[in-house]
């Protein structure tokens, strides 16, 4: 009786153990690079750099780059990818908030930054969703640093990083009526209007509206995601105010050429523009 539960319990074991065996080859052969279904290792570890570029460029390899940027539109918000080397798409500034939504008008751009990493910019609510990669499916890559898509109809528009997506590396876009009654107006609050000009050879000026009385703050942000200006930061009564960047960073030199990000914080809302410095 012993030795039967013995062999029995053997063979239980040995059958587990070939399970495990098979499932890690169907992982190495069905994935790019040996990653899972998630993106991670297939022991659930982050990938390397190099491990996340080949499963990017793996991908792209076998599927079509969806989505046409419409980097002539000035984008109504920004989102930074994989800022301070984190698996997120950051707009509000706040690395504790994992997944970001923005809000904008429809017939208004979002645009998409690189900051560390190789990840894909993808709508949908992830890998399983049928229109995943319909309307974009694109790398964010240091070779393919920025994206922008303009969104022509009303609705929420989730998206998601296909390599990091067990991560939840994910945002949101919610993409309101100019006359919709009841719909978020973002123009009411934050930014009024783009900061102009964009292009500019050194003073950048913009306007804001605030709604609650709060502290105010606005700052400047370089291509890789590092504060070199902080335009202003104090408390502000509810109305519209002008506000303007000499183009000059923290230490008074004159800013590089290049493209800049100014981040507006007011009680409510937090957005980002981009701004280009032409030297």
């Amino acid at each position: 009786m012993a030795r039967h539960a013995f062999r029995h319990g053997r063979f239980v074991w040995l059958a587990a153990a070939s399970l495990a065996i098979a499932w890690s080859v169907i992982l190495r052969t069905t994935s790019p690079v040996g990653a899972n279904a998630y993106g991670g290792r297939a022991d659930g570890a982050l990938m390397s750099e190099d491990a996340m570029r080949r499963w990017v460029d793996d991908w792209f390899s076998k599927h079509p780059v969806v989505g046409r940027s419409s980097l002539a539109a000035v984008a109504a918000d920004t989102f930074l990818v994989g800022p301070a080397a984190r698996l997120q798409f950051d707009s509000d500034g706040n690395l504790a908030t994992q997944v970001d939504t923005a809000n904008i008008l429809v017939g208004q751009a979002i645009q998409w930054h690189w900051i560390s990493g190789s990840h894909t910019i993808t709508n949908g609510t992830g890998s399983l969703d049928p229109q995943a990669g319909s309307l974009f499916d694109t790398p964010s890559t240091s070779l393919a640093p920025d994206f922008q898509f303009t969104f022509n109809s009303t609705g929420t528009f989730p998206f998601f990083c296909r390599p990091h997506e067990g991560f939840n590396m994910k945002g949101v876009v919610v993409v309101s009526s100019l006359t919709g009654v009841g719909s978020p107006r973002p123009g009411r609050i934050g930014f009024t209007a783009p900061p102009f000009p964009n292009p500019s050879r050194s003073v950048v000026s913009f306007d804001f509206a605030v709604v609650t009385p709060g502290r105010v703050r606005a700052e400047v942000f370089d291509a890789r995601g590092r504060r070199v200006a902080v335009i202003l930061d104090r408390q502000f009564e509810p109305g519209t105010y002008p506000a303007t960047w000499d183009g000059r960073t923290h230490d008074g030199t004159a800013a590089a050429a290049g493209v800049y990000y100014f981040r507006l914080s007011v009680p409510g809302r937090t957005e980002t523009r981009a701004v280009t410095i032409a030297r």
